[in-house]
């Protein structure tokens, strides 16, 4: 198993002045020979990444970031930034420039490999233990920290600790599927939130799910060669930095990342971090409503109950026997997709995916200088984290906006929305991994992820047209065989003759029959992924909480739910109101109309079966913008 060693190369602290913002205090080792102060120019931007935007708001946060390498060209090494800040009065040594009634401070890791999560954990305590130290001139306890860190190896499979994609599946529900097909489609990505720890946090645990990815499928992600020069960039020089990266000793060469030119993440943003709340006719994935509309226990007690598919499809059948055999169980077992997929070797099946290569950056958090970058021709596009809500202005340089704090995903592009629209067998397999990531853990989830990928790739041999490609969405499936990841994926794999997979099935793993459940489930989607099924169940929502807050009487609470849904259904027969007839509020408008309606006395039942219909329900079609939201 592979093994890193030595693999920290610098500990910087950052401090906040009160005139010169964000700057390096200590850096060691030196990476400017007697200068621990400076930075080289390709991290000149650093300190902004370590005390990124909106920090004065919170006493601690851990931040993840790239960087460029200062000894390889076309490499890249990753930084993990721990931050506090105290009240002044708990400083022991007070210097002139601590002014504020607080001192906030940063200690930096710069590591060869992805440690993120590990090597949190332990940044953490140092940086707790050095502030109740009271005295920041003392670091010898920060370099003690380092020889510690490059004294104890680290595992491959150590890298993805502290990474929780069950908590990401928590949050996103079936949305977890679509966001890991949209990683394979290449597009423009902004992953929008607060605060920065959580952002970089969320989207490194995105990644966790592409098999191979963070281990060994970073090492280009911060690197392009830019069309136009841009301030934060410079040459790349290597007289001057020779010993910079060279300190590290690793088993596989796939982790020796120190880069070169490229954009290096920048100066400290300075935009407003409060959200905007543009409604422009757009169509979310709104998973709350998911779990409100379709009850889990139910949902699992309609299956219908059918053998593991590790049962039905053994790994010795050939294909031709295993496609005469029934349909594939839509109710799969636990360990059923470990069964078929668990004895192949990832490395063999041609993973990781090329996906960050090519002009095709990842970089967990982007500071504001750097908004130029994404419109630069040379990036072919990104994954990207910002806290900035000057990136969600510049909808012309994205093709996704995920909103990580309301959980949303928009796109603009109607085609794409078409391309991640999930079927029947996704959503299978989506309520699969929902039902049992809980209990099951990180490494179930990401072996999920990994089988469905593999069966995936498999499927795409088959020729266009296929019933099989289309479980998956045809419209993706073409789009993603368009991508120099999978024509690379094709070249590395000799057009996929792979031996493993001779003995899958060229389908998804989730196929079958439909059923009642199918039919919940995929209600409970389309209910929660339209706009006016978001907003007939807000209404639904919305006139029994008026019911259950105006009645006096249970009398008088279903006389007052007759007459809202008698007024929603005379809006689907009767035709619109005349321009003289004004309207009259009813229960179930909207919440400042339902309070008037409901202090009015009982006799007026009659009147409110009368009114007009809600106006929150009402036809959309006429209303939709050119902006559609996936």
């Amino acid at each position: 198993m592979s093994c890193l060693n030595e693999p920290v190369l610098n500990i910087i602290v950052v401090g906040f002045h009160h005139k010169k913002g964000c700057q390096v205090e200590h850096c060691y080792p030196e990476l400017v020979v007697g200068r621990p102060t400076e930075l080289p120019s390709a991290w000149r931007h650093l300190p902004a990444l370590a005390l990124p935007d909106g920090s004065h708001n919170y006493l601690s946060d851990t931040i993840y970031f790239n960087l460029p390498g200062l000894t390889e060209p076309s490499h890249t090494v990753y930084g993990i930034s721990c931050f506090r800040q105290i009240p002044v009065e708990q400083v022991v040594q007070k210097t002139d420039d601590m002014t504020r009634s607080s001192v906030q401070k940063s200690v930096c890791v710069i590591c060869r490999a992805p440690l993120f999560g590990r090597l949190a954990v332990k940044l953490e305590l140092v940086v707790r233990a050095w502030f109740l130290q009271g005295d920041f001139s003392q670091t010898k306890l920060l370099e003690d920290a380092y020889k510690h860190l490059n004294s104890c190896p680290v595992l491959v499979d150590q890298l993805l600790e502290g990474l929780s994609v069950q908590r990401l599946l928590e949050n996103w529900r079936h949305k977890a599927l679509l966001l890991f097909k949209l990683l394979l489609l290449r597009r423009k990505v902004l992953i929008y939130g607060s605060p920065a720890g959580a952002l970089s946090s969320a989207l490194l645990s995105l990644l966790t799910l592409l098999p191979r990815c963070l281990e060994y499928g970073l090492t280009h992600a911060a690197n392009v060669v830019l069309s136009r020069p841009l301030s934060p960039i410079q040459n790349y020089e290597t007289q001057n930095n020779d010993n910079v990266d060279s300190a590290t000793e690793v088993s596989d060469d796939s982790f020796i990342n120190g880069t070169s030119q490229i954009e290096e993440l920048s100066p400290k943003e300075t935009g407003n971090l409060m959200e905007e709340k543009d409604r422009v006719s757009r169509q979310s994935f709104d998973d709350a409503i998911l779990t409100d509309i379709v009850d889990r226990q139910d949902l699992s007690a309609a299956r219908e109950k059918c053998h593991s598919i590790g049962e039905k499809y053994k790994p010795h059948k050939a294909i031709i026997e295993a496609q005469q055999s029934p349909t594939m169980a839509r109710d799969m077992s636990v360990d059923g997709l470990y069964n078929l997929t668990g004895q192949i070797d990832q490395a063999e099946c041609g993973f990781p995916l090329k996906l960050f290569e090519e002009g095709y950056l990842c970089l967990p958090y982007l500071s504001l200088q750097y908004l130029d970058l994404l419109s630069d021709p040379a990036v072919q596009g990104f994954v990207v984290g910002a806290s900035n809500v000057l990136f969600k202005q510049k909808r012309q340089l994205f093709d996704v906006l995920v909103e990580l704090n309301e959980m949303r995903i928009e796109t603009s592009d109607i085609a794409l929305r078409r391309q991640l629209a999930l079927g029947t067998e996704d959503l299978r397999f989506a309520d699969h991994v929902v039902r049992h990531g809980s209990t099951q853990g990180d490494a179930w989830i990401r072996d999920q992820f990994s089988s469905y990928l593999i069966y995936l790739l498999r499927t795409s041999l088959l020729s266009e047209g296929s019933r099989e490609i289309d479980s998956y969405n045809a419209q993706f499936m073409a789009a993603f065989k368009t991508t120099p990841a999978y024509q690379h994926w094709l070249k590395t794999t000799n057009n996929g003759d792979i031996e493993a997979f001779t003995n899958l099935v060229p389908a998804h793993p989730f196929s079958g029959q439909l059923s009642v459940a199918d039919m919940k489930l995929k209600l409970a989607h389309t209910m929660s992924t339209t706009e006016g099924g978001r907003k007939v169940t807000a209404a639904v929502a919305s006139t029994g909480r008026a019911v259950a807050t105006t009645s006096r009487a249970v009398g008088g609470a279903l006389s007052q739910a007759r007459g809202a849904l008698s007024g929603w259904w005379s809006a689907l027969t009767a035709p619109p109101p005349s321009a003289d007839e004004a309207p009259q509020p009813t229960d179930d408008v909207l919440p400042s109309d339902a309070e008037e309606a409901v202090d009015e006395p009982d006799h007026d039942d009659n009147r409110l079966r009368r009114d007009p219909p809600d106006k929150a329900i009402e036809d959309t079609s006429n209303n939709i913008s050119n902006i559609k939201v996936v």
